[in-house]
């Protein structure tokens, strides 16, 4: 029998064919010996059956399954559940793996490992600065509160699997439409419940921006009911609350580089309005009241 260093799991419902074999492919051929579980849904199109069907010819590492029970989490969960091993790892279907991306987790003995990202346009090999993530440990470790150090984290992500045992792994409860099951809510009920956390500061995950059918490009007023169930589980309330809902809403329904660009765009009359602001305030404090006569 062989003896796996790590498992990725992949789920899948309908996926490009050629970005499909990618992602696949850079989780069997990792430099550290790894099981790749494909978690399917009963709708996956016979394109992508076929290509899974074609790479397991050769590859004694891949074990695709059909999910039981409907949406993300619910296949999340059965592949976590499918790992033979006490690591286990997340890739989604549209992206790729640095090929030593697992070999590098492993050697941080803790709950959570995560790594920097790299970011691509459609095509899979334009680099896109603004869609890259470059995680520091010495940030990380200065973030204030929980929230913000779930917020921080990407993928990939490499899990000690009796933790993700402890808290049940992804939230099956929440929406389906809810944004940040896997990498945002997962992460903070993990922090939650005093998870460890490494940080490596390479980009090993590499992320594909596009377009295409995606879960994160749901319209936001779809989204934002979702997400505000997360808060409700952690118990954010009042102006925090409308703050974290005001700033993720910026990201709902775009790909990163559409948001960026907004964002970016936003910036310079965000910079006059704050100019004028405080040019009225110092001229308030010129004008001195008037007595009452």
């Amino acid at each position: 029998m062989e003896h796996y260093q790590a498992t990725v799991v992949i789920p899948l419902l309908n996926q490009q064919d050629a970005w499909l074999e990618r992602c696949v492919r850079s989780a069997l051929e990792q430099s550290f010996s790894t099981e790749v579980v494909v978690v399917t849904s009963p709708r996956t199109c016979d394109s992508n059956l076929a290509v899974l069907k074609e790479l397991a010819r050769n590859a004694r590492n891949l074990i695709v399954r059909e999910r039981d029970g409907d949406g993300f989490a619910r296949a999340i969960n059965c592949g976590f559940a499918l790992s033979s091993c006490s690591r286990v790892g997340l890739l989604l279907s549209d992206d790729w793996l640095a090929p030593t991306a697992v070999e590098k987790c492993l050697s941080r003995n803790v709950d959570i490992v995560s790594t920097s990202l790299a970011g691509y346009a459609a095509d899979g090999e334009t680099l896109v600065d603004c869609v890259c993530s470059d995680l520091k440990a010495s940030v990380y470790d200065r973030l204030p509160t929980l929230e913000e150090k779930a917020d921080y984290l990407s993928h990939f992500f490499l899990f000690r699997k009796s933790k993700l045992e402890e808290i049940g792994g992804v939230d099956e409860t929440l929406p389906p439409d809810a944004p940040g099951l896997d990498d945002y809510d997962m992460i903070w009920v993990l922090l939650e419940r005093g998870a460890t956390v490494s940080i490596v500061e390479e980009r090993l995950y590499c992320y594909r921006d596009h377009e295409l059918l995606r879960r994160t490009l749901q319209d936001h007023r779809l989204r934002s009911p979702g997400f505000g169930r997360i808060l409700d589980k952690h118990g954010v309330t009042g102006r925090e609350r409308e703050r974290l809902l005001a700033s993720h809403q910026r990201w709902f329904g775009k790909t990163i580089q559409v948001a960026q660009a907004e964002i970016a765009d936003a910036q310079p009359r965000s910079r006059v309005r704050k100019a004028i602001k405080g040019i009225v305030q110092r001229v308030k404090g010129l004008v001195k009241p008037r007595s009452p006569v």
